[in-house]
């Protein structure tokens, strides 16, 4: 699957891309080290979840959906049980995006059945180490927090 995101990240534009199951586990990832497991199993939960709705509504297979932001742009291709998501820059040539990620959809239609899931690293809170108070120490009143605070 990797090789067929290569050549969807080869079109100028294209930042990155995923592919994730109908139950929004990503199986597959070619994207910039800023967005993390976790990140992307939200988007691919989301929009798993926007694509069955969409089916169930329209009663038929959904086509694209086409997400635009301020910085970027989302490109959501259905793939029979899964998605395929694109991360490009606003003003990208969509039709020549469209050449390449269809072709792309055919490949991974074939790949998705068989596709195991990344294992996403749950980010499991954290306590910070406190340190035991002397039990006579006294805890400070919001005021008093404040009123220290602008004396500083």
């Amino acid at each position: 699957m990797e090789n067929i995101l290569k050549d969807i990240n080869a079109v100028v534009g294209v930042t990155g891309s995923f592919v994730c199951n109908e139950d929004g586990q990503v199986l597959s990832k070619l994207m910039p080290s800023v967005f993390d497991s976790n990140m992307l199993s939200g988007v691919s939960r989301t929009m798993a979840q926007t694509i069955a709705g969409l089916k169930i509504a329209q009663q038929s297979e959904v086509g694209d959906i086409d997400l635009l932001y301020d910085d970027g742009r989302l490109v959501v291709k259905g793939v029979g049980e899964g998605c395929l998501c694109i991360l490009c820059v606003k003003r990208i040539n969509v039709p020549l995006l469209n050449l390449t990620a269809n072709v792309a959809v055919k490949k991974l239609q074939a790949k998705l059945k068989e596709a195991e899931p990344i294992a996403s690293v749950e980010a499991t809170p954290q306590k910070p180490e406190t340190k035991p108070e002397p039990e006579t120490a006294r805890k400070m009143t919001l005021a008093e927090i404040i009123a220290a605070n602008l004396r500083r």
